[in-house]
Order: C-alpha cells, then sequence, then structure tokens
C-alpha cells in the first residue's frame, strides 16, 4: 500500500463516520485500534530513521518537521540504547546536533537539567560519558583535522547557544576527553577558553596532569600547559597525593627516554624556556637527566630575571642543600650578586627562613667578608661595570 491509498483510506473513514453514514460502533472501534497501531508504527520507523540521519542526510528543517510532529522520536533508542543526539555526537552527523538539542531542550530529553540531552549518559560507551563529553572526543571515520574542525565548530555553536558554559570544561573533565592528537583543536580551544582548568581539573581525584596513560596525550596536555603556565615549569612538576609529580607519573607511563623526547619537542633551544630553574627548585634529583637534554638552559634567566643559582637560593636552604653542587660552584661575583627579587645577598638567602642554615651562611661570608662593608661593596660594583664597559667595548671593536 502506498501513502495516496493510505490516505484516500483515513479520509473516506473519516467522511463516512464523520456524517453518521456508517453506525456500526464495532467497527469503528477496531479501525481506531488499527489506527492506532499504525500510528505507533509510523514514529517507531521515524525514531528508527533518526539513527540514520548521517546516512539519508535530511534538510535539518526536515528534522525539525519531523520531531515536531512525534517529539517521542527524539528518546527513540537505537544502538546499545542510544538515543538520537548520542547517536549523532558518536557518529558523525555533527549537522543536526544544534536542531536535535534545541527541540530536546524543548521537550526536556533526559530531564529538566539535561540539556536537551547534552547531560545525558550514553549507554553505549564504557566510560560512562554524555553527550557533551563525546561531542569533546570522537571523530569519525573521514580526515581527522577535518572531523576535529567539523566538532570542533559544534561545540561553539553550543557556546553561543548557551548549551555550553565555562564552568562545564572542568565540571564535565573536558580537557580530559579531548586530550588527544585526533581532538587537538577541542582541546586548544576548551583550554583557551579556560586555562585554570589545566590545573584545577581532577580525574578519579588526581590532577588532571596525572590522568594520561600514552605519548599523544601527555604531548597534547604539555604543550598547552608550558603556554598557559610558563612561571610554573608547565605543570610538569605539580604533585598528586602521594607526592609523585606529573614528570614521575609520566616517566612510570611511557618510559623516561619517552618522556624526556616529548619535553625536548617542545622546549626546543629556540624557547629559551629556563626550565633547569623549575627542575633544580621542584626536582633536584632529576637534575642531571635534565642537564643532559638541556644545557644550553643552564645560563638563561628566568621571568624574574634571576639565574639559575639565584632562583636556587629563593627557593631556600633546604633547596640549595639539596643541589650542593650548584652552591660549591658559587663565584666570588655571585657571592656578591643581590637578588634582583629580594634584594638578598646569597649568605642573607641561606639565613632567613624556618631552615636558616647559618653553617652555609657563614662559609659564603668567610668566602667573601666584604659584602658586609658598604664601601667595599661600593667599589666591588663599581669594578664589576668597568670590567662589562670594557667587554662590551671590545666586542663592539670586534663586530666593527
Amino acid at each position: 500500500m502506498n501513502i495516496s491509498i493510505l490516505k484516500s483510506n483515513l479520509d473516506f473513514i473519516h467522511n463516512i463516520y464523520h456524517h453518521e453514514e456508517w453506525k456500526d460502533e464495532k467497527c469503528k472501534n477496531d479501525i481506531l485500534k488499527a489506527i492506532e497501531k499504525c500510528n505507533e508504527k509510523i514514529e517507531k520507523a521515524f525514531g528508527k530513521s533518526m539513527h540514520r540521519l548521517g546516512k539519508h542526510k535530511p534538510p535539518v528543517e526536515a528534522v525539525e518537521k519531523v520531531v515536531n510532529k512525534f517529539p517521542s522520536t527524539l528518546l527513540y533508542e537505537g544502538y546499545e540504547e542510544q538515543i538520537p543526539i548520542q547517536t549523532a555526537a558518536s557518529n558523525g552527523s555533527i549537522e543536526y546536533i544544534q536542531i536535535l538539542l534545541i527541540e530536546g531542550v524543548k521537550y526536556k530529553v533526559g530531564g529538566e537539567d539535561a540539556r536537551g540531552g547534552l547531560l545525558t549518559k550514553d549507554p553505549s560507551d564504557d566510560d560512562g560519558w554524555n553527550t557533551l563529553q563525546i561531542l569533546s572526543n570522537y571523530t569519525g571515520d573521514g580526515d581527522e583535522d577535518e572531523e576535529d574542525t567539523k566538532r570542533l565548530n559544534a561545540l561553539k555553536e553550543l557556546q553561543n547557544m548557551g548549551l555550553i558554559v565555562k564552568q562545564d570544561i572542568k565540571e564535565q573533565k573536558l580537557l580530559s576527553t579531548s586530550c588527544s592528537e585526533q581532538s587537538k583543536k577541542r582541546f586548544e580551544y576548551l583550554v583557551n577558553w579556560d586555562p585554570d582548568a589545566l590545573i584545577n581539573t581532577t580525574v578519579e581525584g588526581q590532577p588532571l596532569a596525572h590522568s594520561f596513560e600514552d605519548s599523544e596525550e601527555f604531548l597534547v596536555f604539555f604543550k598547552s600547559s608550558f603556554k598557559y603556565y610558563p612561571n610554573i615549569g608547565g605543570l610538569l612538576f605539580i604533585k598528586d597525593d602521594d607526592g609523585n609529580t606529573a614528570f614521575d607519573t609520566m616517566c612510570d607511563e611511557i618510559g623516561t627516554k619517552e618522556t624526556m623526547t616529548i619535553l625536548y619537542e617542545i622546549l626546543t633551544p629556540k624557547s629559551d624556556y629556563p626550565i633547569l630553574h623549575h627542575v633544580l627548585v621542584n626536582a633536584p634529583q632529576h637534575k642531571e637527566l635534565f642537564m643532559e637534554y638541556f644545557p644550553w638552559a643552564y645560563h638563561l634567566k628566568d621571568q624574574n630575571n634571576r639565574t639559575l643559582h639565584q632562583a636556587v637560593l629563593a627557593a631556600g636552604p633546604d633547596v640549595m642543600n639539596l643541589n650542593k653542587q650548584l652552591f660549591a660552584s658559587l663565584s666570588d661575583a655571585q657571592i656578591r650578586e643581590k637578588d634582583p627579587v629580594t634584594t638578598l645577598y646569597p649568605f642573607a638567602a641561606m639565613a632567613v627562613g624556618e631552615h636558616a642554615d647559618l653553617k652555609n651562611t657563614f662559609y659564603l661570608l668567610r668566602r667573601y667578608p666584604s659584602v658586609l662593608d658598604r664601601h667595599a661593596r661600593a667599589r666591588a660594583d663599581r669594578g664589576d661595570l668597568s670590567k662589562r664597559r670594557k667587554k662590551r667595548k671590545k666586542e663592539n671593536g670586534n663586530k666593527a
């Protein structure tokens, strides 16, 4: 039977009963039951079709018409009990995400606070992710870059609609779900929206930096963390509840050699990043390893204009005592050089704080007692200035 015959039959039934030409109530009831069953099958057919939008590609307007005629299709369960919005998010029918969510909000799909099914857990996902998390992670069968861009644009549209808000990045752990090479555009977009989520997001109670398991994830994460948090070592030394740094976790998961290869890819010599400052202060047990890979960083200054030895001294006596070789190598010029931030001399830096080291304080004073003499310090400073001027003059002469 084609649709025109069905329509003709329905019109006939309506007319013959409307004009009371046929008064058999039993016949009427049987027909109504048949129509009701037929209507259920029609809704079921459209419900199934909502899971195949990517195949038959109807206009968005047609999807809206079907949903408004049969709202139940938004909840029709397909493969492994997914609803249509979840199928669209996971199989790449991204162009229908917006209309499905607009209608989903209207008909309260998933409940009052589920944003039209966006925050509804996907029963087919082993990790229990919701639709938003799937949208931030999955890619289709096409070109990875194109698929990433397509899903990124969908996230931007949802942000403009107010269906995604900033706190979702942390609360829905979107940096965890999107941190991979295949979804790096989405990851970078979300990080740019909320850089604090790099620090504030936790996964199973531990910092996000400790949650990854493969090289690809670590590379994507630390590229961003060094970009947004260069002054605290790119989160490389953020600790978990057991006191392990993210660097330790990285080495455990992918091996030390692979870890250093990734870090060298991020921190090239052209970056002029003072990685050794952070290592000697936060993880001095790894200083030899980092000096092997980053020898060029030894003479750099950090964001506070501190040299390596000044950064270690500023961290306190305990940290300096973990870097005994650096302490022993302090030159006379370094001993009489003030910290650019605190203006303390090295001997004073070793003498302050709860763990003041008086032994090394007196050692530094014995090495150069004139730091206590204002006039001697002035003469030394003038001498240093004269040497620097002569050096610059000589360099300029060589250039000429």
